[in-house]
Order: C-alpha cells, then sequence, then structure tokens
C-alpha cells in the first residue's frame, strides 16, 4: 500500500483545481491511500467526492489542538506528502511528517525552510499552477501526465437539475462577486441595476433558455428579482416564461446542486471561482469575469481549462455587450 498525504487547507476552488493532479497520482498508483489535510471551507465538499481514503480538517484554533493533530498524523508513515496549498502552516506541520518524498509549493522560500527536508517548488505568479504540479510529480519520480480534467463526471449526480424543465441553457452564476462592496474593494465593480440585468436576460431570453445561480450571500438584486420578475416554484426555485423560452434562478443552491446543474449547462458566466473548475469538468464552455490587473494571477488557475474565455471586470453597462457578443460567439 503506497500513502498519500496531500495539505490543500483552503477553499472549494483551490481544491477542484488540484484534483486532476490527485486522481492522475491515484490513477498510477493501483493500490494506494490518499489521506487529505483540509480546511472548515473545504472538508464536507471533499468528502463528497469520493477520492479520499480518509479526510482530516486542520485545527484552527488553539496551539495545543495543532500540536496534537500533528502527533497523530506522525503515527502513520508516508510514502508521498503533497503541500499543495502553499501556507506555512502546513509546511511546518509537514516537516514532522514521515515520508519519503516532501513537495511543498510556497510564493516564497524562507530561509528556515531549508531545515526541513522537503522539495520547494516555487509558486510564482507568472506560473501555471498545473505545470508546478507536473513538476512535483517527476521529482517524486512519478512518470504520468496530468489528465483526469473531467473528474467530476463520475462524481454520483445527485440530481437537482431533474427538478428543471430544460437543458442546454446558458448558466450565470450572479454571486457577491458582481459587488465590490461585497468582495473585494479594490476590484472594479460590476455592479448590474435590476434594469440592466433584466434587459440582459431578456435579450438571451429570445434565443435560449437561461438558468441563473446564486451564492450564499444575499443581496438587493436577488430580491428584486425574487419578488418583481419571477413567480416562486419553492424556496430555491424561481421561475419565467417567455413565449419560446424559459428562465430560472435558483436561489442558494449548495455546490452539489450546482454540479447537477452544470451538467446540463453549454455556456456558463461567472466571476472566476469554484463554478469555473466545475464547469470544466463538464466540457461546458466558460466566460470568466476577471480583474484585469490581476489577470496573471487567473492565469496561472486557468491555463489548463479548454473552453474557456474572459471578459475583464468593469461596470455592468460596459461589458454587458460584450458578454452578450461572447456568448453567441461560443455558440457558434
Amino acid at each position: 500500500m503506497v500513502n498519500i498525504l496531500i495539505f490543500r487547507t483552503d477553499r472549494i476552488g483551490d481544491l477542484l483545481a488540484t484534483c486532476p493532479t490527485i486522481v492522475t497520482i491515484k490513477d498510477y498508483f493501483k493500490n494506494c491511500s490518499i489521506t487529505l489535510i483540509s480546511s472548515k471551507k473545504n472538508t464536507a465538499y471533499a468528502k463528497s467526492l469520493n477520492i479520499f481514503d480518509s479526510v482530516l480538517e486542520f485545527p484552527n484554533n488553539s496551539i495545543l489542538s495543532k500540536i496534537n493533530f500533528i502527533k497523530k498524523i506522525r503515527k502513520k508513515k508516508f510514502s508521498y506528502t503533497f503541500v499543495f496549498d502553499g501556507k506555512e502552516r502546513s509546511i511546518l506541520s509537514a516537516s514532522f511528517i514521515k515520508s519519503k518524498f516532501k513537495v511543498a509549493l510556497t510564493p516564497k522560500i524562507k530561509i528556515y525552510y531549508r531545515a526541513f527536508n522537503i522539495k520547494y517548488f516555487e509558486d510564482s505568479v507568472s506560473t501555471s499552477l498545473n505545470d508546478i504540479f507536473q513538476k512535483a510529480l517527476i521529482y517524486c519520480q512519478i512518470d504520468a501526465k496530468i489528465t483526469n480534467y473531467n473528474f467530476l463526471m463520475s462524481k454520483k449526480d445527485n440530481n437537482f437539475s431533474d427538478k428543471i424543465s430544460m437543458k442546454n441553457y446558458v448558466h450565470i452564476h450572479l454571486d457577491e462577486k458582481w459587488f465590490n462592496n461585497l468582495y473585494i474593494k479594490s476590484y472594479k465593480n460590476i455592479n448590474p441595476n435590476s434594469d440592466d440585468f433584466i434587459d440582459f436576460i431578456n435579450s438571451i431570453a429570445r434565443k435560449d433558455n437561461i438558468l441563473i445561480t446564486t451564492g450564499l450571500v444575499e443581496f438587493g438584486l436577488i430580491r428584486h428579482l425574487n419578488s418583481n420578475f419571477f413567480n416562486k416554484v419553492s424556496n430555491k426555485i424561481y421561475f419565467k416564461k417567455n413565449l419560446n423560452t424559459s428562465i430560472y434562478l435558483i436561489n442558494k443552491p449548495s455546490f452539489e446542486d450546482i454540479e447537477s446543474l452544470l451538467r446540463n449547462s453549454k455556456i456558463l458566466i461567472s466571476c472566476h471561482g469554484a463554478i469555473t473548475h466545475a464547469a470544466n469538468s463538464f466540457n461546458v464552455k466558460i466566460i470568466d469575469i476577471i480583474e484585469e490587473n490581476k489577470k496573471l494571477i487567473y492565469k496561472r488557475f486557468t491555463a489548463y481549462l479548454k473552453k474557456y474565455s474572459f471578459v475583464y471586470r468593469d461596470n455592468f453597462d460596459s461589458i454587458k455587450e460584450t458578454l452578450h457578443n461572447k456568448i453567441y460567439e461560443q455558440l457558434i
């Protein structure tokens, strides 16, 4: 049995971007056990993937609990330890682990890191994450090219999409990231008002069905749409019938609900996040809304995505026509 330890103590999107590498490792070693060290934000989702034999949440409270956590892991010997999250706490924890190979991504190799028996790969802004992951596999003498980009296709569908009476729709993920006061204040504010957004979706709905999903943060535009544009079907589902097409809004779906809905999406429009990487796994065409002065950072996460295009963040009045044109470029 080959025992493998992976640190990914961050968010769902980071985990999803790493999963093709993890599944490639799992396929390479036919008889292996993979333990994931997760965070509070991705533990439940990591367990739902059925990729890992064990998922252990890194404690986020007292130093004593962290010491006891490391002591517990240290009882087991690993063949490979991968610190894919690049966090200092993960690198420090890995230094105490018994493992034949230890590799870590890090944005900066600190002087005291040299005391640890770990191979470091500098996680620079200009380098694709997938390229760094591939170098880590080569160092560990794992002779496998990273593939498995459609890994979510084999995950069990929770069949939430059966509640929606349409397929092959334009999928708009309208979450808090569209509003900089709810997201990153230094980013350009998209801030669609209700009239402009309704005009936008109505223009698309002349030819195509539309599905809108929200995040978990409630804000004024969603409340307005639910109260004044859609008819309520259930606590989660809102509906609007046009002459030849339909528009659904799914309010606060779980991420597994979103996975189910992505299986029937043909295009996704969203501000970059976990949903972007999930859409790629389902071979959905992606229109990603990103901050222009962070384009190199986004590129390192998106270089492996197949049907990918992007639009720079700007106020909605400025980008709605570009988004509309991108949709129909993708449909041709």
